[in-house]
């Protein structure tokens, strides 16, 4: 009887923090936003990808029916590491896969253009690959 005066309080209180905890977090949280153009904004599906991630999730809108190219860059790297283009409008989700992927801190660009103007958006942040 003892006992259970003991751990149940405990038991409660532990209850009550993890539904908090769970209720209050979310995978919004820890994603990357994009600073620049409105028409091309996109985040990422995290800040941080460890080396038992797989892929660096982007998404977004693509506003126009012209094509928009999603790239990764290396941080002072001026080259892209990968590219993928996209040709439709309307919400996308690409995938990077970080198989042979170097640690270090990488950025997004999100290029795209309608008619005669140029839209470009990149991450606030760097992320970090972890290996």
């Amino acid at each position: 009887m003892k006992l259970r005066k003991r751990v149940l309080p405990y038991l409660l209180i532990t209850a009550i923090v993890l539904v908090g905890m769970f209720s209050f977090s979310s995978t919004k949280a820890f994603a990357m936003d994009s600073k620049g153009s409105s028409q091309v904004a996109f985040h990422t599906d995290a800040n941080t990808y460890s080396k038992y991630a797989t892929t660096i999730d982007v998404i977004g809108t693509n506003n126009h029916s012209d094509a928009i190219s999603i790239e990764l860059y290396k941080k002072g790297d001026s080259k892209f590491y990968k590219r993928i283009d996209y040709y439709k409008s309307g919400p996308y989700r690409v995938s990077f896969s970080l198989k042979g992927l170097k640690a270090g801190q990488y950025d997004v660009w999100v290029n795209g253009g309608w008619a005669d103007r140029y839209y470009h958006a990149e991450l606030k942040h760097y992320i970090t690959v972890q290996r």
